[in-house]
């Protein structure tokens, strides 16, 4: 997976305005247990596309694993908001699952 991060670093590093290589590091981060380092790279996405709704998940679940339940519950809101604009259930869905599973802490 290391070897993954690397590549997408380097594409990111070659092409910094391209935010679907920006997006598959953090995707990468994510998968790998780095949620800070995910969050921060979603959240460069959201800068450039801030109607990018799966970033916008993605960042509320690795804040969620980091313990930032406060940020992530404003991403998840955010989510849930821009899943209904775009009309998207399944992620809306989840994020409402996940704001439930805040709400029960």
């Amino acid at each position: 997976m290391a070897d993954r991060i690397a590549s997408f670093q380097e594409k990111v590093e070659k092409n910094p305005k391209q935010v679907f290589f920006r997006y598959s590091l953090a995707q990468a981060y994510f998968e790998e247990g780095k949620f800070e380092k995910a969050s921060s790279e979603f959240k460069k996405c959201l800068e450039v596309r801030p109607d990018w709704m799966m970033a916008s998940l993605f960042v509320g679940k690795a804040e969620m694993e980091s313990g930032n339940l406060q940020v992530a519950r404003q991403f998840l809101e955010m989510t849930v908001s821009l899943a209904e604009e775009q009309a998207h259930e399944d992620p809306m869905m989840e994020a409402k699952q996940l704001l439930e599973a805040l709400d029960s802490d």
